[in-house]
């Protein structure tokens, strides 16, 4: 599909989206330039601004046109949207194709490194990319892997600051449970799907709730202080690796091995080794229900895409190089990276398959400039 095809594409979704009473022309083609300037590197309005030779003003005013609440709202019926066809298709399908299609949720948190003192939800929170306390916005993700794309059903900046519990458990729960009723308004029930934590989850009782609501196939990354209790004896697992030989099996080519075993937190799991290239992590707990290798190390597998996702919307996308005040601005900004990488998959062929790629060959091309000359109506002199 042409570039001009999909943009018009994208345009009729963002206007189908944002329906009122009031017209959201205007409003809908800076979003878009501002989308196309994300691929193309520009990371905030003004530098948006200066490629075009306008004003910033008026883009920074256009954004304040939607308040925090209706940001959150246009993102998740941007992403629902899709997550529900995606998941009635997986349905429909066979076995087999299921298997093959590997749809999982994926719970994953990131710190996004603020330093500003007028920015929303900054405060100090652990950085597990340090291993230490930084200061920056907090965001709990819940993704659906799919296919080989990735739909963030759920996405909250996390607080220290508000009515009601704020911990990352209780959002978590809360988000999960708001998921469910969603999804089974649409027909398509979600808690078939396998869930992955990372270990941070490890020493919380979210496993044991999240079953209660029916979500029973987790697999969650395995601390290196946790105690299992095997045929071999009661020991840490670094030490139960030692002791374990990895083979490939049925239903995996990688190195695992899969053993029964008993955990003070979790009672009876199934406990995976394994060995993957370029990860810390060499233990898998499945403690509600008993699942294969194979599918334990499928759904890691996934897991691993999300935060590598994250990771290329800061580098990509440029997520946190945008500084807007307030609840808004916090919103605002994922909001349209979050389009962006769906504008991006969309643009994206055999040839190009990455963002990074995408931007190479958007900027090879044409300049910014001249593909907003080309592909967009907006009368640029008003936004001066």
């Amino acid at each position: 599909m042409h570039i001009a095809e999909i943009i018009k594409q994208f345009r009729i979704v963002l206007t189908s989206k944002l329906s009122g009473r009031e017209d959201r022309s205007e409003f809908i083609e800076v979003t878009l330039i501002l989308l196309v300037g994300l691929l193309c590197g520009l990371f905030n309005p003004f530098q948006v601004a200066q490629q075009l030779g306008i004003s910033p003003k008026n883009l920074y005013s256009t954004l304040r046109e939607l308040d925090a609440r209706q940001w959150r709202e246009l993102l998740e019926k941007m992403i629902l949207e899709k997550a529900i066809q995606e998941l009635n298709n997986y349905k429909s399908a066979s076995a087999s194709t299921r298997s093959r299609l590997e749809a999982s949720l994926s719970v994953d948190d990131t710190l996004v490194k603020r330093l500003g003192e007028v920015l929303s939800y900054v405060w100090a929170w652990y950085s597990g990319q340090v291993k230490e306390v930084r200061r920056g916005q907090d965001l709990l993700g819940i993704a659906l892997k799919i296919h080989g794309r990735i739909l963030s059903l759920s996405l909250v900046w996390v607080s220290k600051q508000g009515r009601g519990s704020n911990t990352k458990p209780a959002v978590l729960l809360r988000e999960m449970k708001r998921l469910k009723e969603l999804f089974g308004k649409a027909g398509v029930d979600i808690t078939g799907l396998p869930i992955s934590f990372d270990s941070w989850w490890a020493s919380s009782p979210v496993s044991e709730q999240l079953a209660e609501e029916g979500f029973k196939k987790q697999v969650i990354c395995a601390k290196a202080n946790l105690v299992f209790e095997t045929k071999e004896g009661r020991k840490k697992l670094p030490l139960h690796r030692k002791d374990i030989e990895l083979k490939e099996g049925w239903g995996h080519s990688e190195p695992a091995k899969r053993v029964r075993a008993k955990s003070p937190t979790f009672g009876e799991v199934a406990l995976i080794f394994f060995h993957r290239a370029r990860t810390k992590a060499y233990g898998l707990i499945a403690p509600q229900r008993l699942m294969r290798t194979g599918e334990a190390l499928r759904v890691w597998k996934n897991h691993q895409a999300v935060e590598t996702f994250w990771k290329r919307m800061k580098r990509w996308l440029g997520l946190g190089q945008m500084q807007m005040r307030g609840r808004f601005g916090a919103w605002a900004e994922l909001t349209l990276r979050v389009m962006a990488y769906l504008l991006a998959q969309e643009m994206m062929t055999e040839e190009v398959s990455t963002i990074f790629q995408l931007t190479q060959r958007l900027r090879r091309e044409s300049t910014f400039a001249e593909l907003v000359d080309e592909h967009f109506h907006t009368d640029l002199p008003t936004l001066c």
